[in-house]
């Protein structure tokens, strides 16, 4: 009867301790508002294609809005223990349109779909679909800044996506208070000449005190069509173009309260033409600065500016409230101002700046806001006011 209980009991411990080499976490984030805008696109708005002057309307809109800063999204994240030092990893993650309760357009888990093995002296590689290195580097820069001031990687096409689909990156462990990471996105399709291949990279170094440098790089290779099987002729294909960006940028804590960044980005886009040969196509700068001052514990202040060579511009303002560790309050103002002059074949104008944060689910941004998916550029200097709630769980 002893051996019997000792054995029950061992044989719960070893269960008890194999639970708890594997874990799953549930997670989420809400980030709902209401947002004023001024000198929009009104949903009626024209273009006159036969010359680089734009006729369109400008209005002023009230929009229910969501993920202003973040990005309001509900995932499953695990890992096991494997012994030696090694963790196998997986990370599903998918967004919440809050004001229809929907999902993304391009997919369950678009935002995150990977596994990954990991091991404490070798790092990290992760297969799947996962964000882009360049992003998870360049978002750093600014101290308080969200899915609105991070819209300056819009402007001037310096990333070629924030997830990348058939991915393997490499993470380095940190080294010397350095980090690198290395990641190729496959196209999985045959082409005739480009083929559409993806490469990213980052570097982190944290070795002078309350000093933090980032540098970031993408490129996307342009894909030809092909109207046949295997070997067919190549199809005209307007959207093919040659992507690339990169940036560099400083973060460094003043004093324990304040914080400040600074950085500046390049990016350049070669449209491809009907035969799929590369035509002049948008290249812009940018400089961008911001400050972060945690005025109280529960009070965190944040501004940020930007600029283009075009002379478009940005001014943004932040204010959050903690309700507790997991609700805020918060408030953003963001003032703009159009770019100027061409830099596209076409006459299309450069890129201007976004009033406000835009997804799949902002009306008002498929109405033609700056800087937002399938959107012409904005020719007002459009402002917007937003209130809104993050909840993460």
């Amino acid at each position: 009867m002893k051996k019997s209980l000792f054995a029950l009991a061992a044989l719960g411990a070893f269960a008890t301790a194999a639970q708890a080499q594997s874990s799953v976490t549930l997670y989420g984030t809400y980030d709902v508002g209401i947002a004023y805008l001024t000198d929009v696109p009104a949903v009626s708005s024209t273009t006159n294609t036969s010359t680089t002057a734009l006729t369109t309307v400008l209005g002023s809109q009230l929009a229910y809005n969501e993920s202003s800063f973040a990005t309001s999204s509900w995932g499953m994240r695990g890992t096991e223990d494997l012994g030696g030092g090694m963790k196998a990893n997986f990370n599903l993650e998918s967004d919440i349109l809050t004001n229809s309760g929907g999902s993304h357009s391009s997919g369950l888990f678009r935002r995150a779909a990977w596994v990954s093995l990991a091991d404490a002296k070798l790092g990290e590689v992760f297969m799947g679909r996962r964000s882009n290195v360049y992003v998870l580097a360049t978002g750093q820069i600014l101290p308080v800044s969200g899915n609105l001031a991070h819209g300056w990687r819009t402007v001037t096409g310096s990333s070629v996506g924030d997830q990348i689909s058939n991915q393997v990156t490499y993470a380095t462990p940190t080294i010397m208070a350095t980090t690198v990471a290395v990641q190729i996105g496959l196209n999985n399709t045959t082409n005739n000449g480009d083929d559409g291949t993806m490469f990213a990279s980052h570097l982190v170094n944290k070795s002078i005190k309350n000093l933090t440098f980032l540098a970031g790089y993408n490129n996307m290779k342009g894909q030809r069509a092909t109207t046949a099987a295997l070997g067919g002729a190549s199809a005209a294909n307007a959207s093919t173009s040659n992507r690339e960006g990169y940036a560099v940028g400083l973060k460094y804590k003043l004093t324990p309260a304040i914080e400040v960044g600074t950085g500046y980005n390049h990016g350049r886009n070669n449209n491809g033409g009907s035969a799929g040969v590369a035509t002049l196509g948008q290249s812009s700068g940018q400089g961008i600065f911001g400050v972060g001052y945690q005025a109280t514990p529960k009070i965190l202040l944040g501004a940020n500016y930007a600029k283009t060579t075009f002379q478009a511009q940005m001014v943004n303002l932040q204010a959050h409230y903690m309700l507790s560790k997991r609700t805020r309050l918060y408030t953003q103002l963001t003032f703009t101002q159009a770019a100027k002059g061409n830099n596209q074949v076409g006459g299309t104008l450069a890129n201007s700046y976004s009033p406000v944060s835009c997804n799949s689910s902002t009306t008002v941004c498929n109405s033609g806001v700056a800087g937002s998916s399938g959107s012409g550029n904005n020719p007002g200097d459009a402002n917007g006011y937003v209130m809104g709630l993050i909840h993460t769980f």
